[in-house]
């Protein structure tokens, strides 16, 4: 098999290839922006070689993971529209200006109305209305999850206009139909999938993990109705009073608003359950894991009878969870559970990720077990535009290599300096 990596953005896109190159599986699709620059003209070659993707899987539906494959969806929808219009009376229809994208055969996609269920729509609702008052306060906690939530927001609507850009009345692409069209999860007997030779297990979400998804955003539903109820009708008062003079005491009102929320840690909302697979094809094993935390992963890794007692469970590509964050390595003793040889990290210094820590961490406790190993990063100093990204990148290159030095040449490691992509060995 083959895995290369995209240019993303602060997100993920990666292209998982067959021993054959006869089968493909695109992995997320990052950014709209970095969709169009570094992964649509790639795409656009297989179109004209007349190669297929056989699965688009989407991990879960944060913009940058999902924003790359709505840009592509919309491409194509505007190729169509040009055939129809060539094909039927209207030869001088203007070409697109967009490279068109390989055909798709299936799409593998969680949504959110699927996760939650009833309570996605009332969410939603609670979601929108949050986040302009959070990001208008002093409070830069407050401000920080005003943004998270209005990052979530866009990325809900973008999941939405997925699931009607692949539905019949459009693009007509099957989505999850080993599922019948319903959730992708961990189920008891479940059997492995097959796409050209490549053997695909899912190891997560659980149910389980699911359960536990819906109950934390319930709570947090019942929480901020409250105040967002309270919120409501001091800006109805407020309303009365708004003149030019009172600007001031409007912004004042915002701030008291935002406060209203309390600790900033209860607004920010639950990151979604990501679906994780280990693809297989000969001895090669690649594990996919989106954002989800590593617990979810040993978890998956157990109910799939992967992981067993004490041994760890050994893979030769391991995709980072989370773009190597703080936030999702929960204990040293996971890092041990899953040995690989190639990790893959996706992140450009977008929020300090990877997070120096936990590379430093991930190099420490990988020394402890047998074997050479490499850590692969799409994107560097070099390539980043953002200045406190690129600090930020730089910062992670010189952690990196002072510990390849230390290692007696067990660790090695290659950032992506120039180009759109990087092709993992």
């Amino acid at each position: 098999m083959q895995l290369t990596l995209f240019q993303s953005s602060q997100g993920d896109c990666l292209l998982l290839s067959n021993a054959a190159a006869t089968a493909r599986i695109l992995v997320d699709g990052g950014m709209p922006g970095a969709y169009r620059d570094h992964v649509a003209p790639t795409l656009a070659k297989l179109r004209k070689a007349n190669q297929k993707i056989d699965l688009v899987y989407i991990s879960h539906i944060d913009q940058d993971h999902i924003g790359g494959i709505l840009e592509m969806l919309d491409d194509e929808v505007t190729w169509r529209v040009h055939e129809y219009q060539t094909n039927n009376g209207n030869p001088r229809h203007k070409t697109p200006h967009v490279p068109r994208p390989p055909e798709i055969r299936t799409i593998w996609h969680n949504s959110f109305h699927e996760q939650l269920t009833n309570n996605a729509a009332p969410i939603e609702e609670a979601l929108a209305a949050a986040a302009p008052v959070l990001s208008g306060a002093d409070l830069q906690q407050m401000r920080q999850a005003g943004s998270r939530q209005a990052e979530l927001v866009t990325s809900i609507k973008q999941a939405i206009q997925v699931s009607r850009r692949i539905g019949p009345k459009q693009l007509g692409i099957p989505l999850n139909p080993q599922a019948d069209g319903k959730l992708l999860m961990v189920r008891e007997g479940q059997k492995p999938i097959t796409i050209g030779g490549m053997k695909i297990t899912i190891v997560g979400p659980t149910s389980q993990h699911l359960k536990q998804l819906r109950e934390k955003w319930q709570t947090w539903l019942r929480r901020n109705q409250q105040v967002l109820e309270t919120i409501r009708e001091t800006a109805r008062k407020d309303e009365e009073h708004l003149g030019t003079s009172d600007l001031d005491r409007f912004f004042r009102s915002l701030k008291l608003q935002a406060e209203a929320f309390g600790n900033p840690s209860s607004v920010t909302p639950e990151n979604l359950a990501s679906l994780m697979l280990l693809v297989e094809q000969g001895d090669r094993s690649i594990l996919l894991t989106g954002d989800a935390r590593w617990d979810q992963l040993i978890d998956g890794l157990q109910a799939t009878g992967r992981l067993r007692d004490e041994q760890p469970f050994t893979v030769d590509v391991l995709k980072v969870p989370h773009h190597g964050s703080e936030h999702n390595i929960v204990d040293t003793t996971l890092l041990d559970r899953v040995i690989a040889t190639d990790y893959v990290f996706c992140a450009n210094g977008q929020d300090e990720n990877p997070d120096l820590d936990v590379v430093a961490l991930m190099v420490t406790r990988r020394l402890t077990a047998p074997g050479r190993f490499t850590f692969w990063f799409n994107s560097s100093k070099a390539v980043v535009k953002n200045e406190k990204a690129a600090k930020h990148m730089a910062e992670v290159e010189k952690l990196v290599r002072q510990r390849a030095k230390g290692s007696k040449g067990r660790f090695r490691f290659k950032f992506l300096t120039r180009g759109s992509s990087l092709t993992v060995a």
